[in-house]
Formats: C-alpha cells, sequence, structure tokens
C-alpha cells in the first residue's frame, strides 16, 4: 500500500498567503472596475479579476483535498464598490502590473 503524499507546513502556508492575496486582488479588482474610465484598461482588469477567481476556486479545491481549513481572506465587507475613484486609471494600470509581478 502507497503512503498518501501530504503538503508539508511551508506549503501550506505558501497557499494560504497566496490565498490572501488573491482575495485582496479580487476586493481591490472590483473596486477598480467600478472606477476605471479607460475601455482597454478595464478589459485587463476584467481579465486579472477572472483569473484570480479561479485561482480561487483551485486553492479552496487543495485545501479542501487536504483537509484543511479555508482562510477568510478578504470579503466584500473590506471594500467600498461606490467609493469615489482614488487613483487615475493609468496608476490603476501600474498597480495591476507591479501586482502581477509578485
Amino acid at each position: 500500500m502507497q503512503k498518501k503524499n501530504r503538503l508539508t507546513s511551508p506549503e501550506m502556508a505558501n497557499l494560504w498567503t497566496h490565498y490572501i492575496r488573491e482575495t485582496l486582488s479580487i476586493c481591490v479588482n472590483k473596486y477598480m472596475l467600478h472606477t476605471i474610465q479607460d475601455p482597454e484598461i478595464h478589459s485587463l482588469f476584467q481579465t486579472a479579476l477572472h483569473y484570480s477567481l479561479k485561482h480561487i476556486d483551485t486553492l479552496k479545491a487543495l485545501f479542501k483535498k487536504e483537509k484543511f481549513p479555508i482562510p477568510k481572506g478578504f470579503t466584500e465587507e473590506d471594500v467600498n464598490l461606490e467609493a469615489p475613484p482614488l487613483f487615475t486609471d493609468v496608476l490603476c494600470l501600474k498597480s495591476l502590473y507591479m501586482m502581477s509581478t509578485l
């Protein structure tokens, strides 16, 4: 009988960190989608949001497989989508680039 390989503590910590970062990205991207005016930049944020949501689904599946609790992460309670724009579209694009390189 083959022993099942379990993830190590550092591997789980990395998954946990990635989950928190992706939930933050979802909140930021949703806010940016409410404020961005440029259609091309808006489209990039829609793509980024799509990938973050897919990553969250994958991470949740890994947590469930490992019988590990799913972190709360950032939620809709942590962002006010009705807040006025805080940044220009170009600065939003620059932040998206920086977030995608991490």
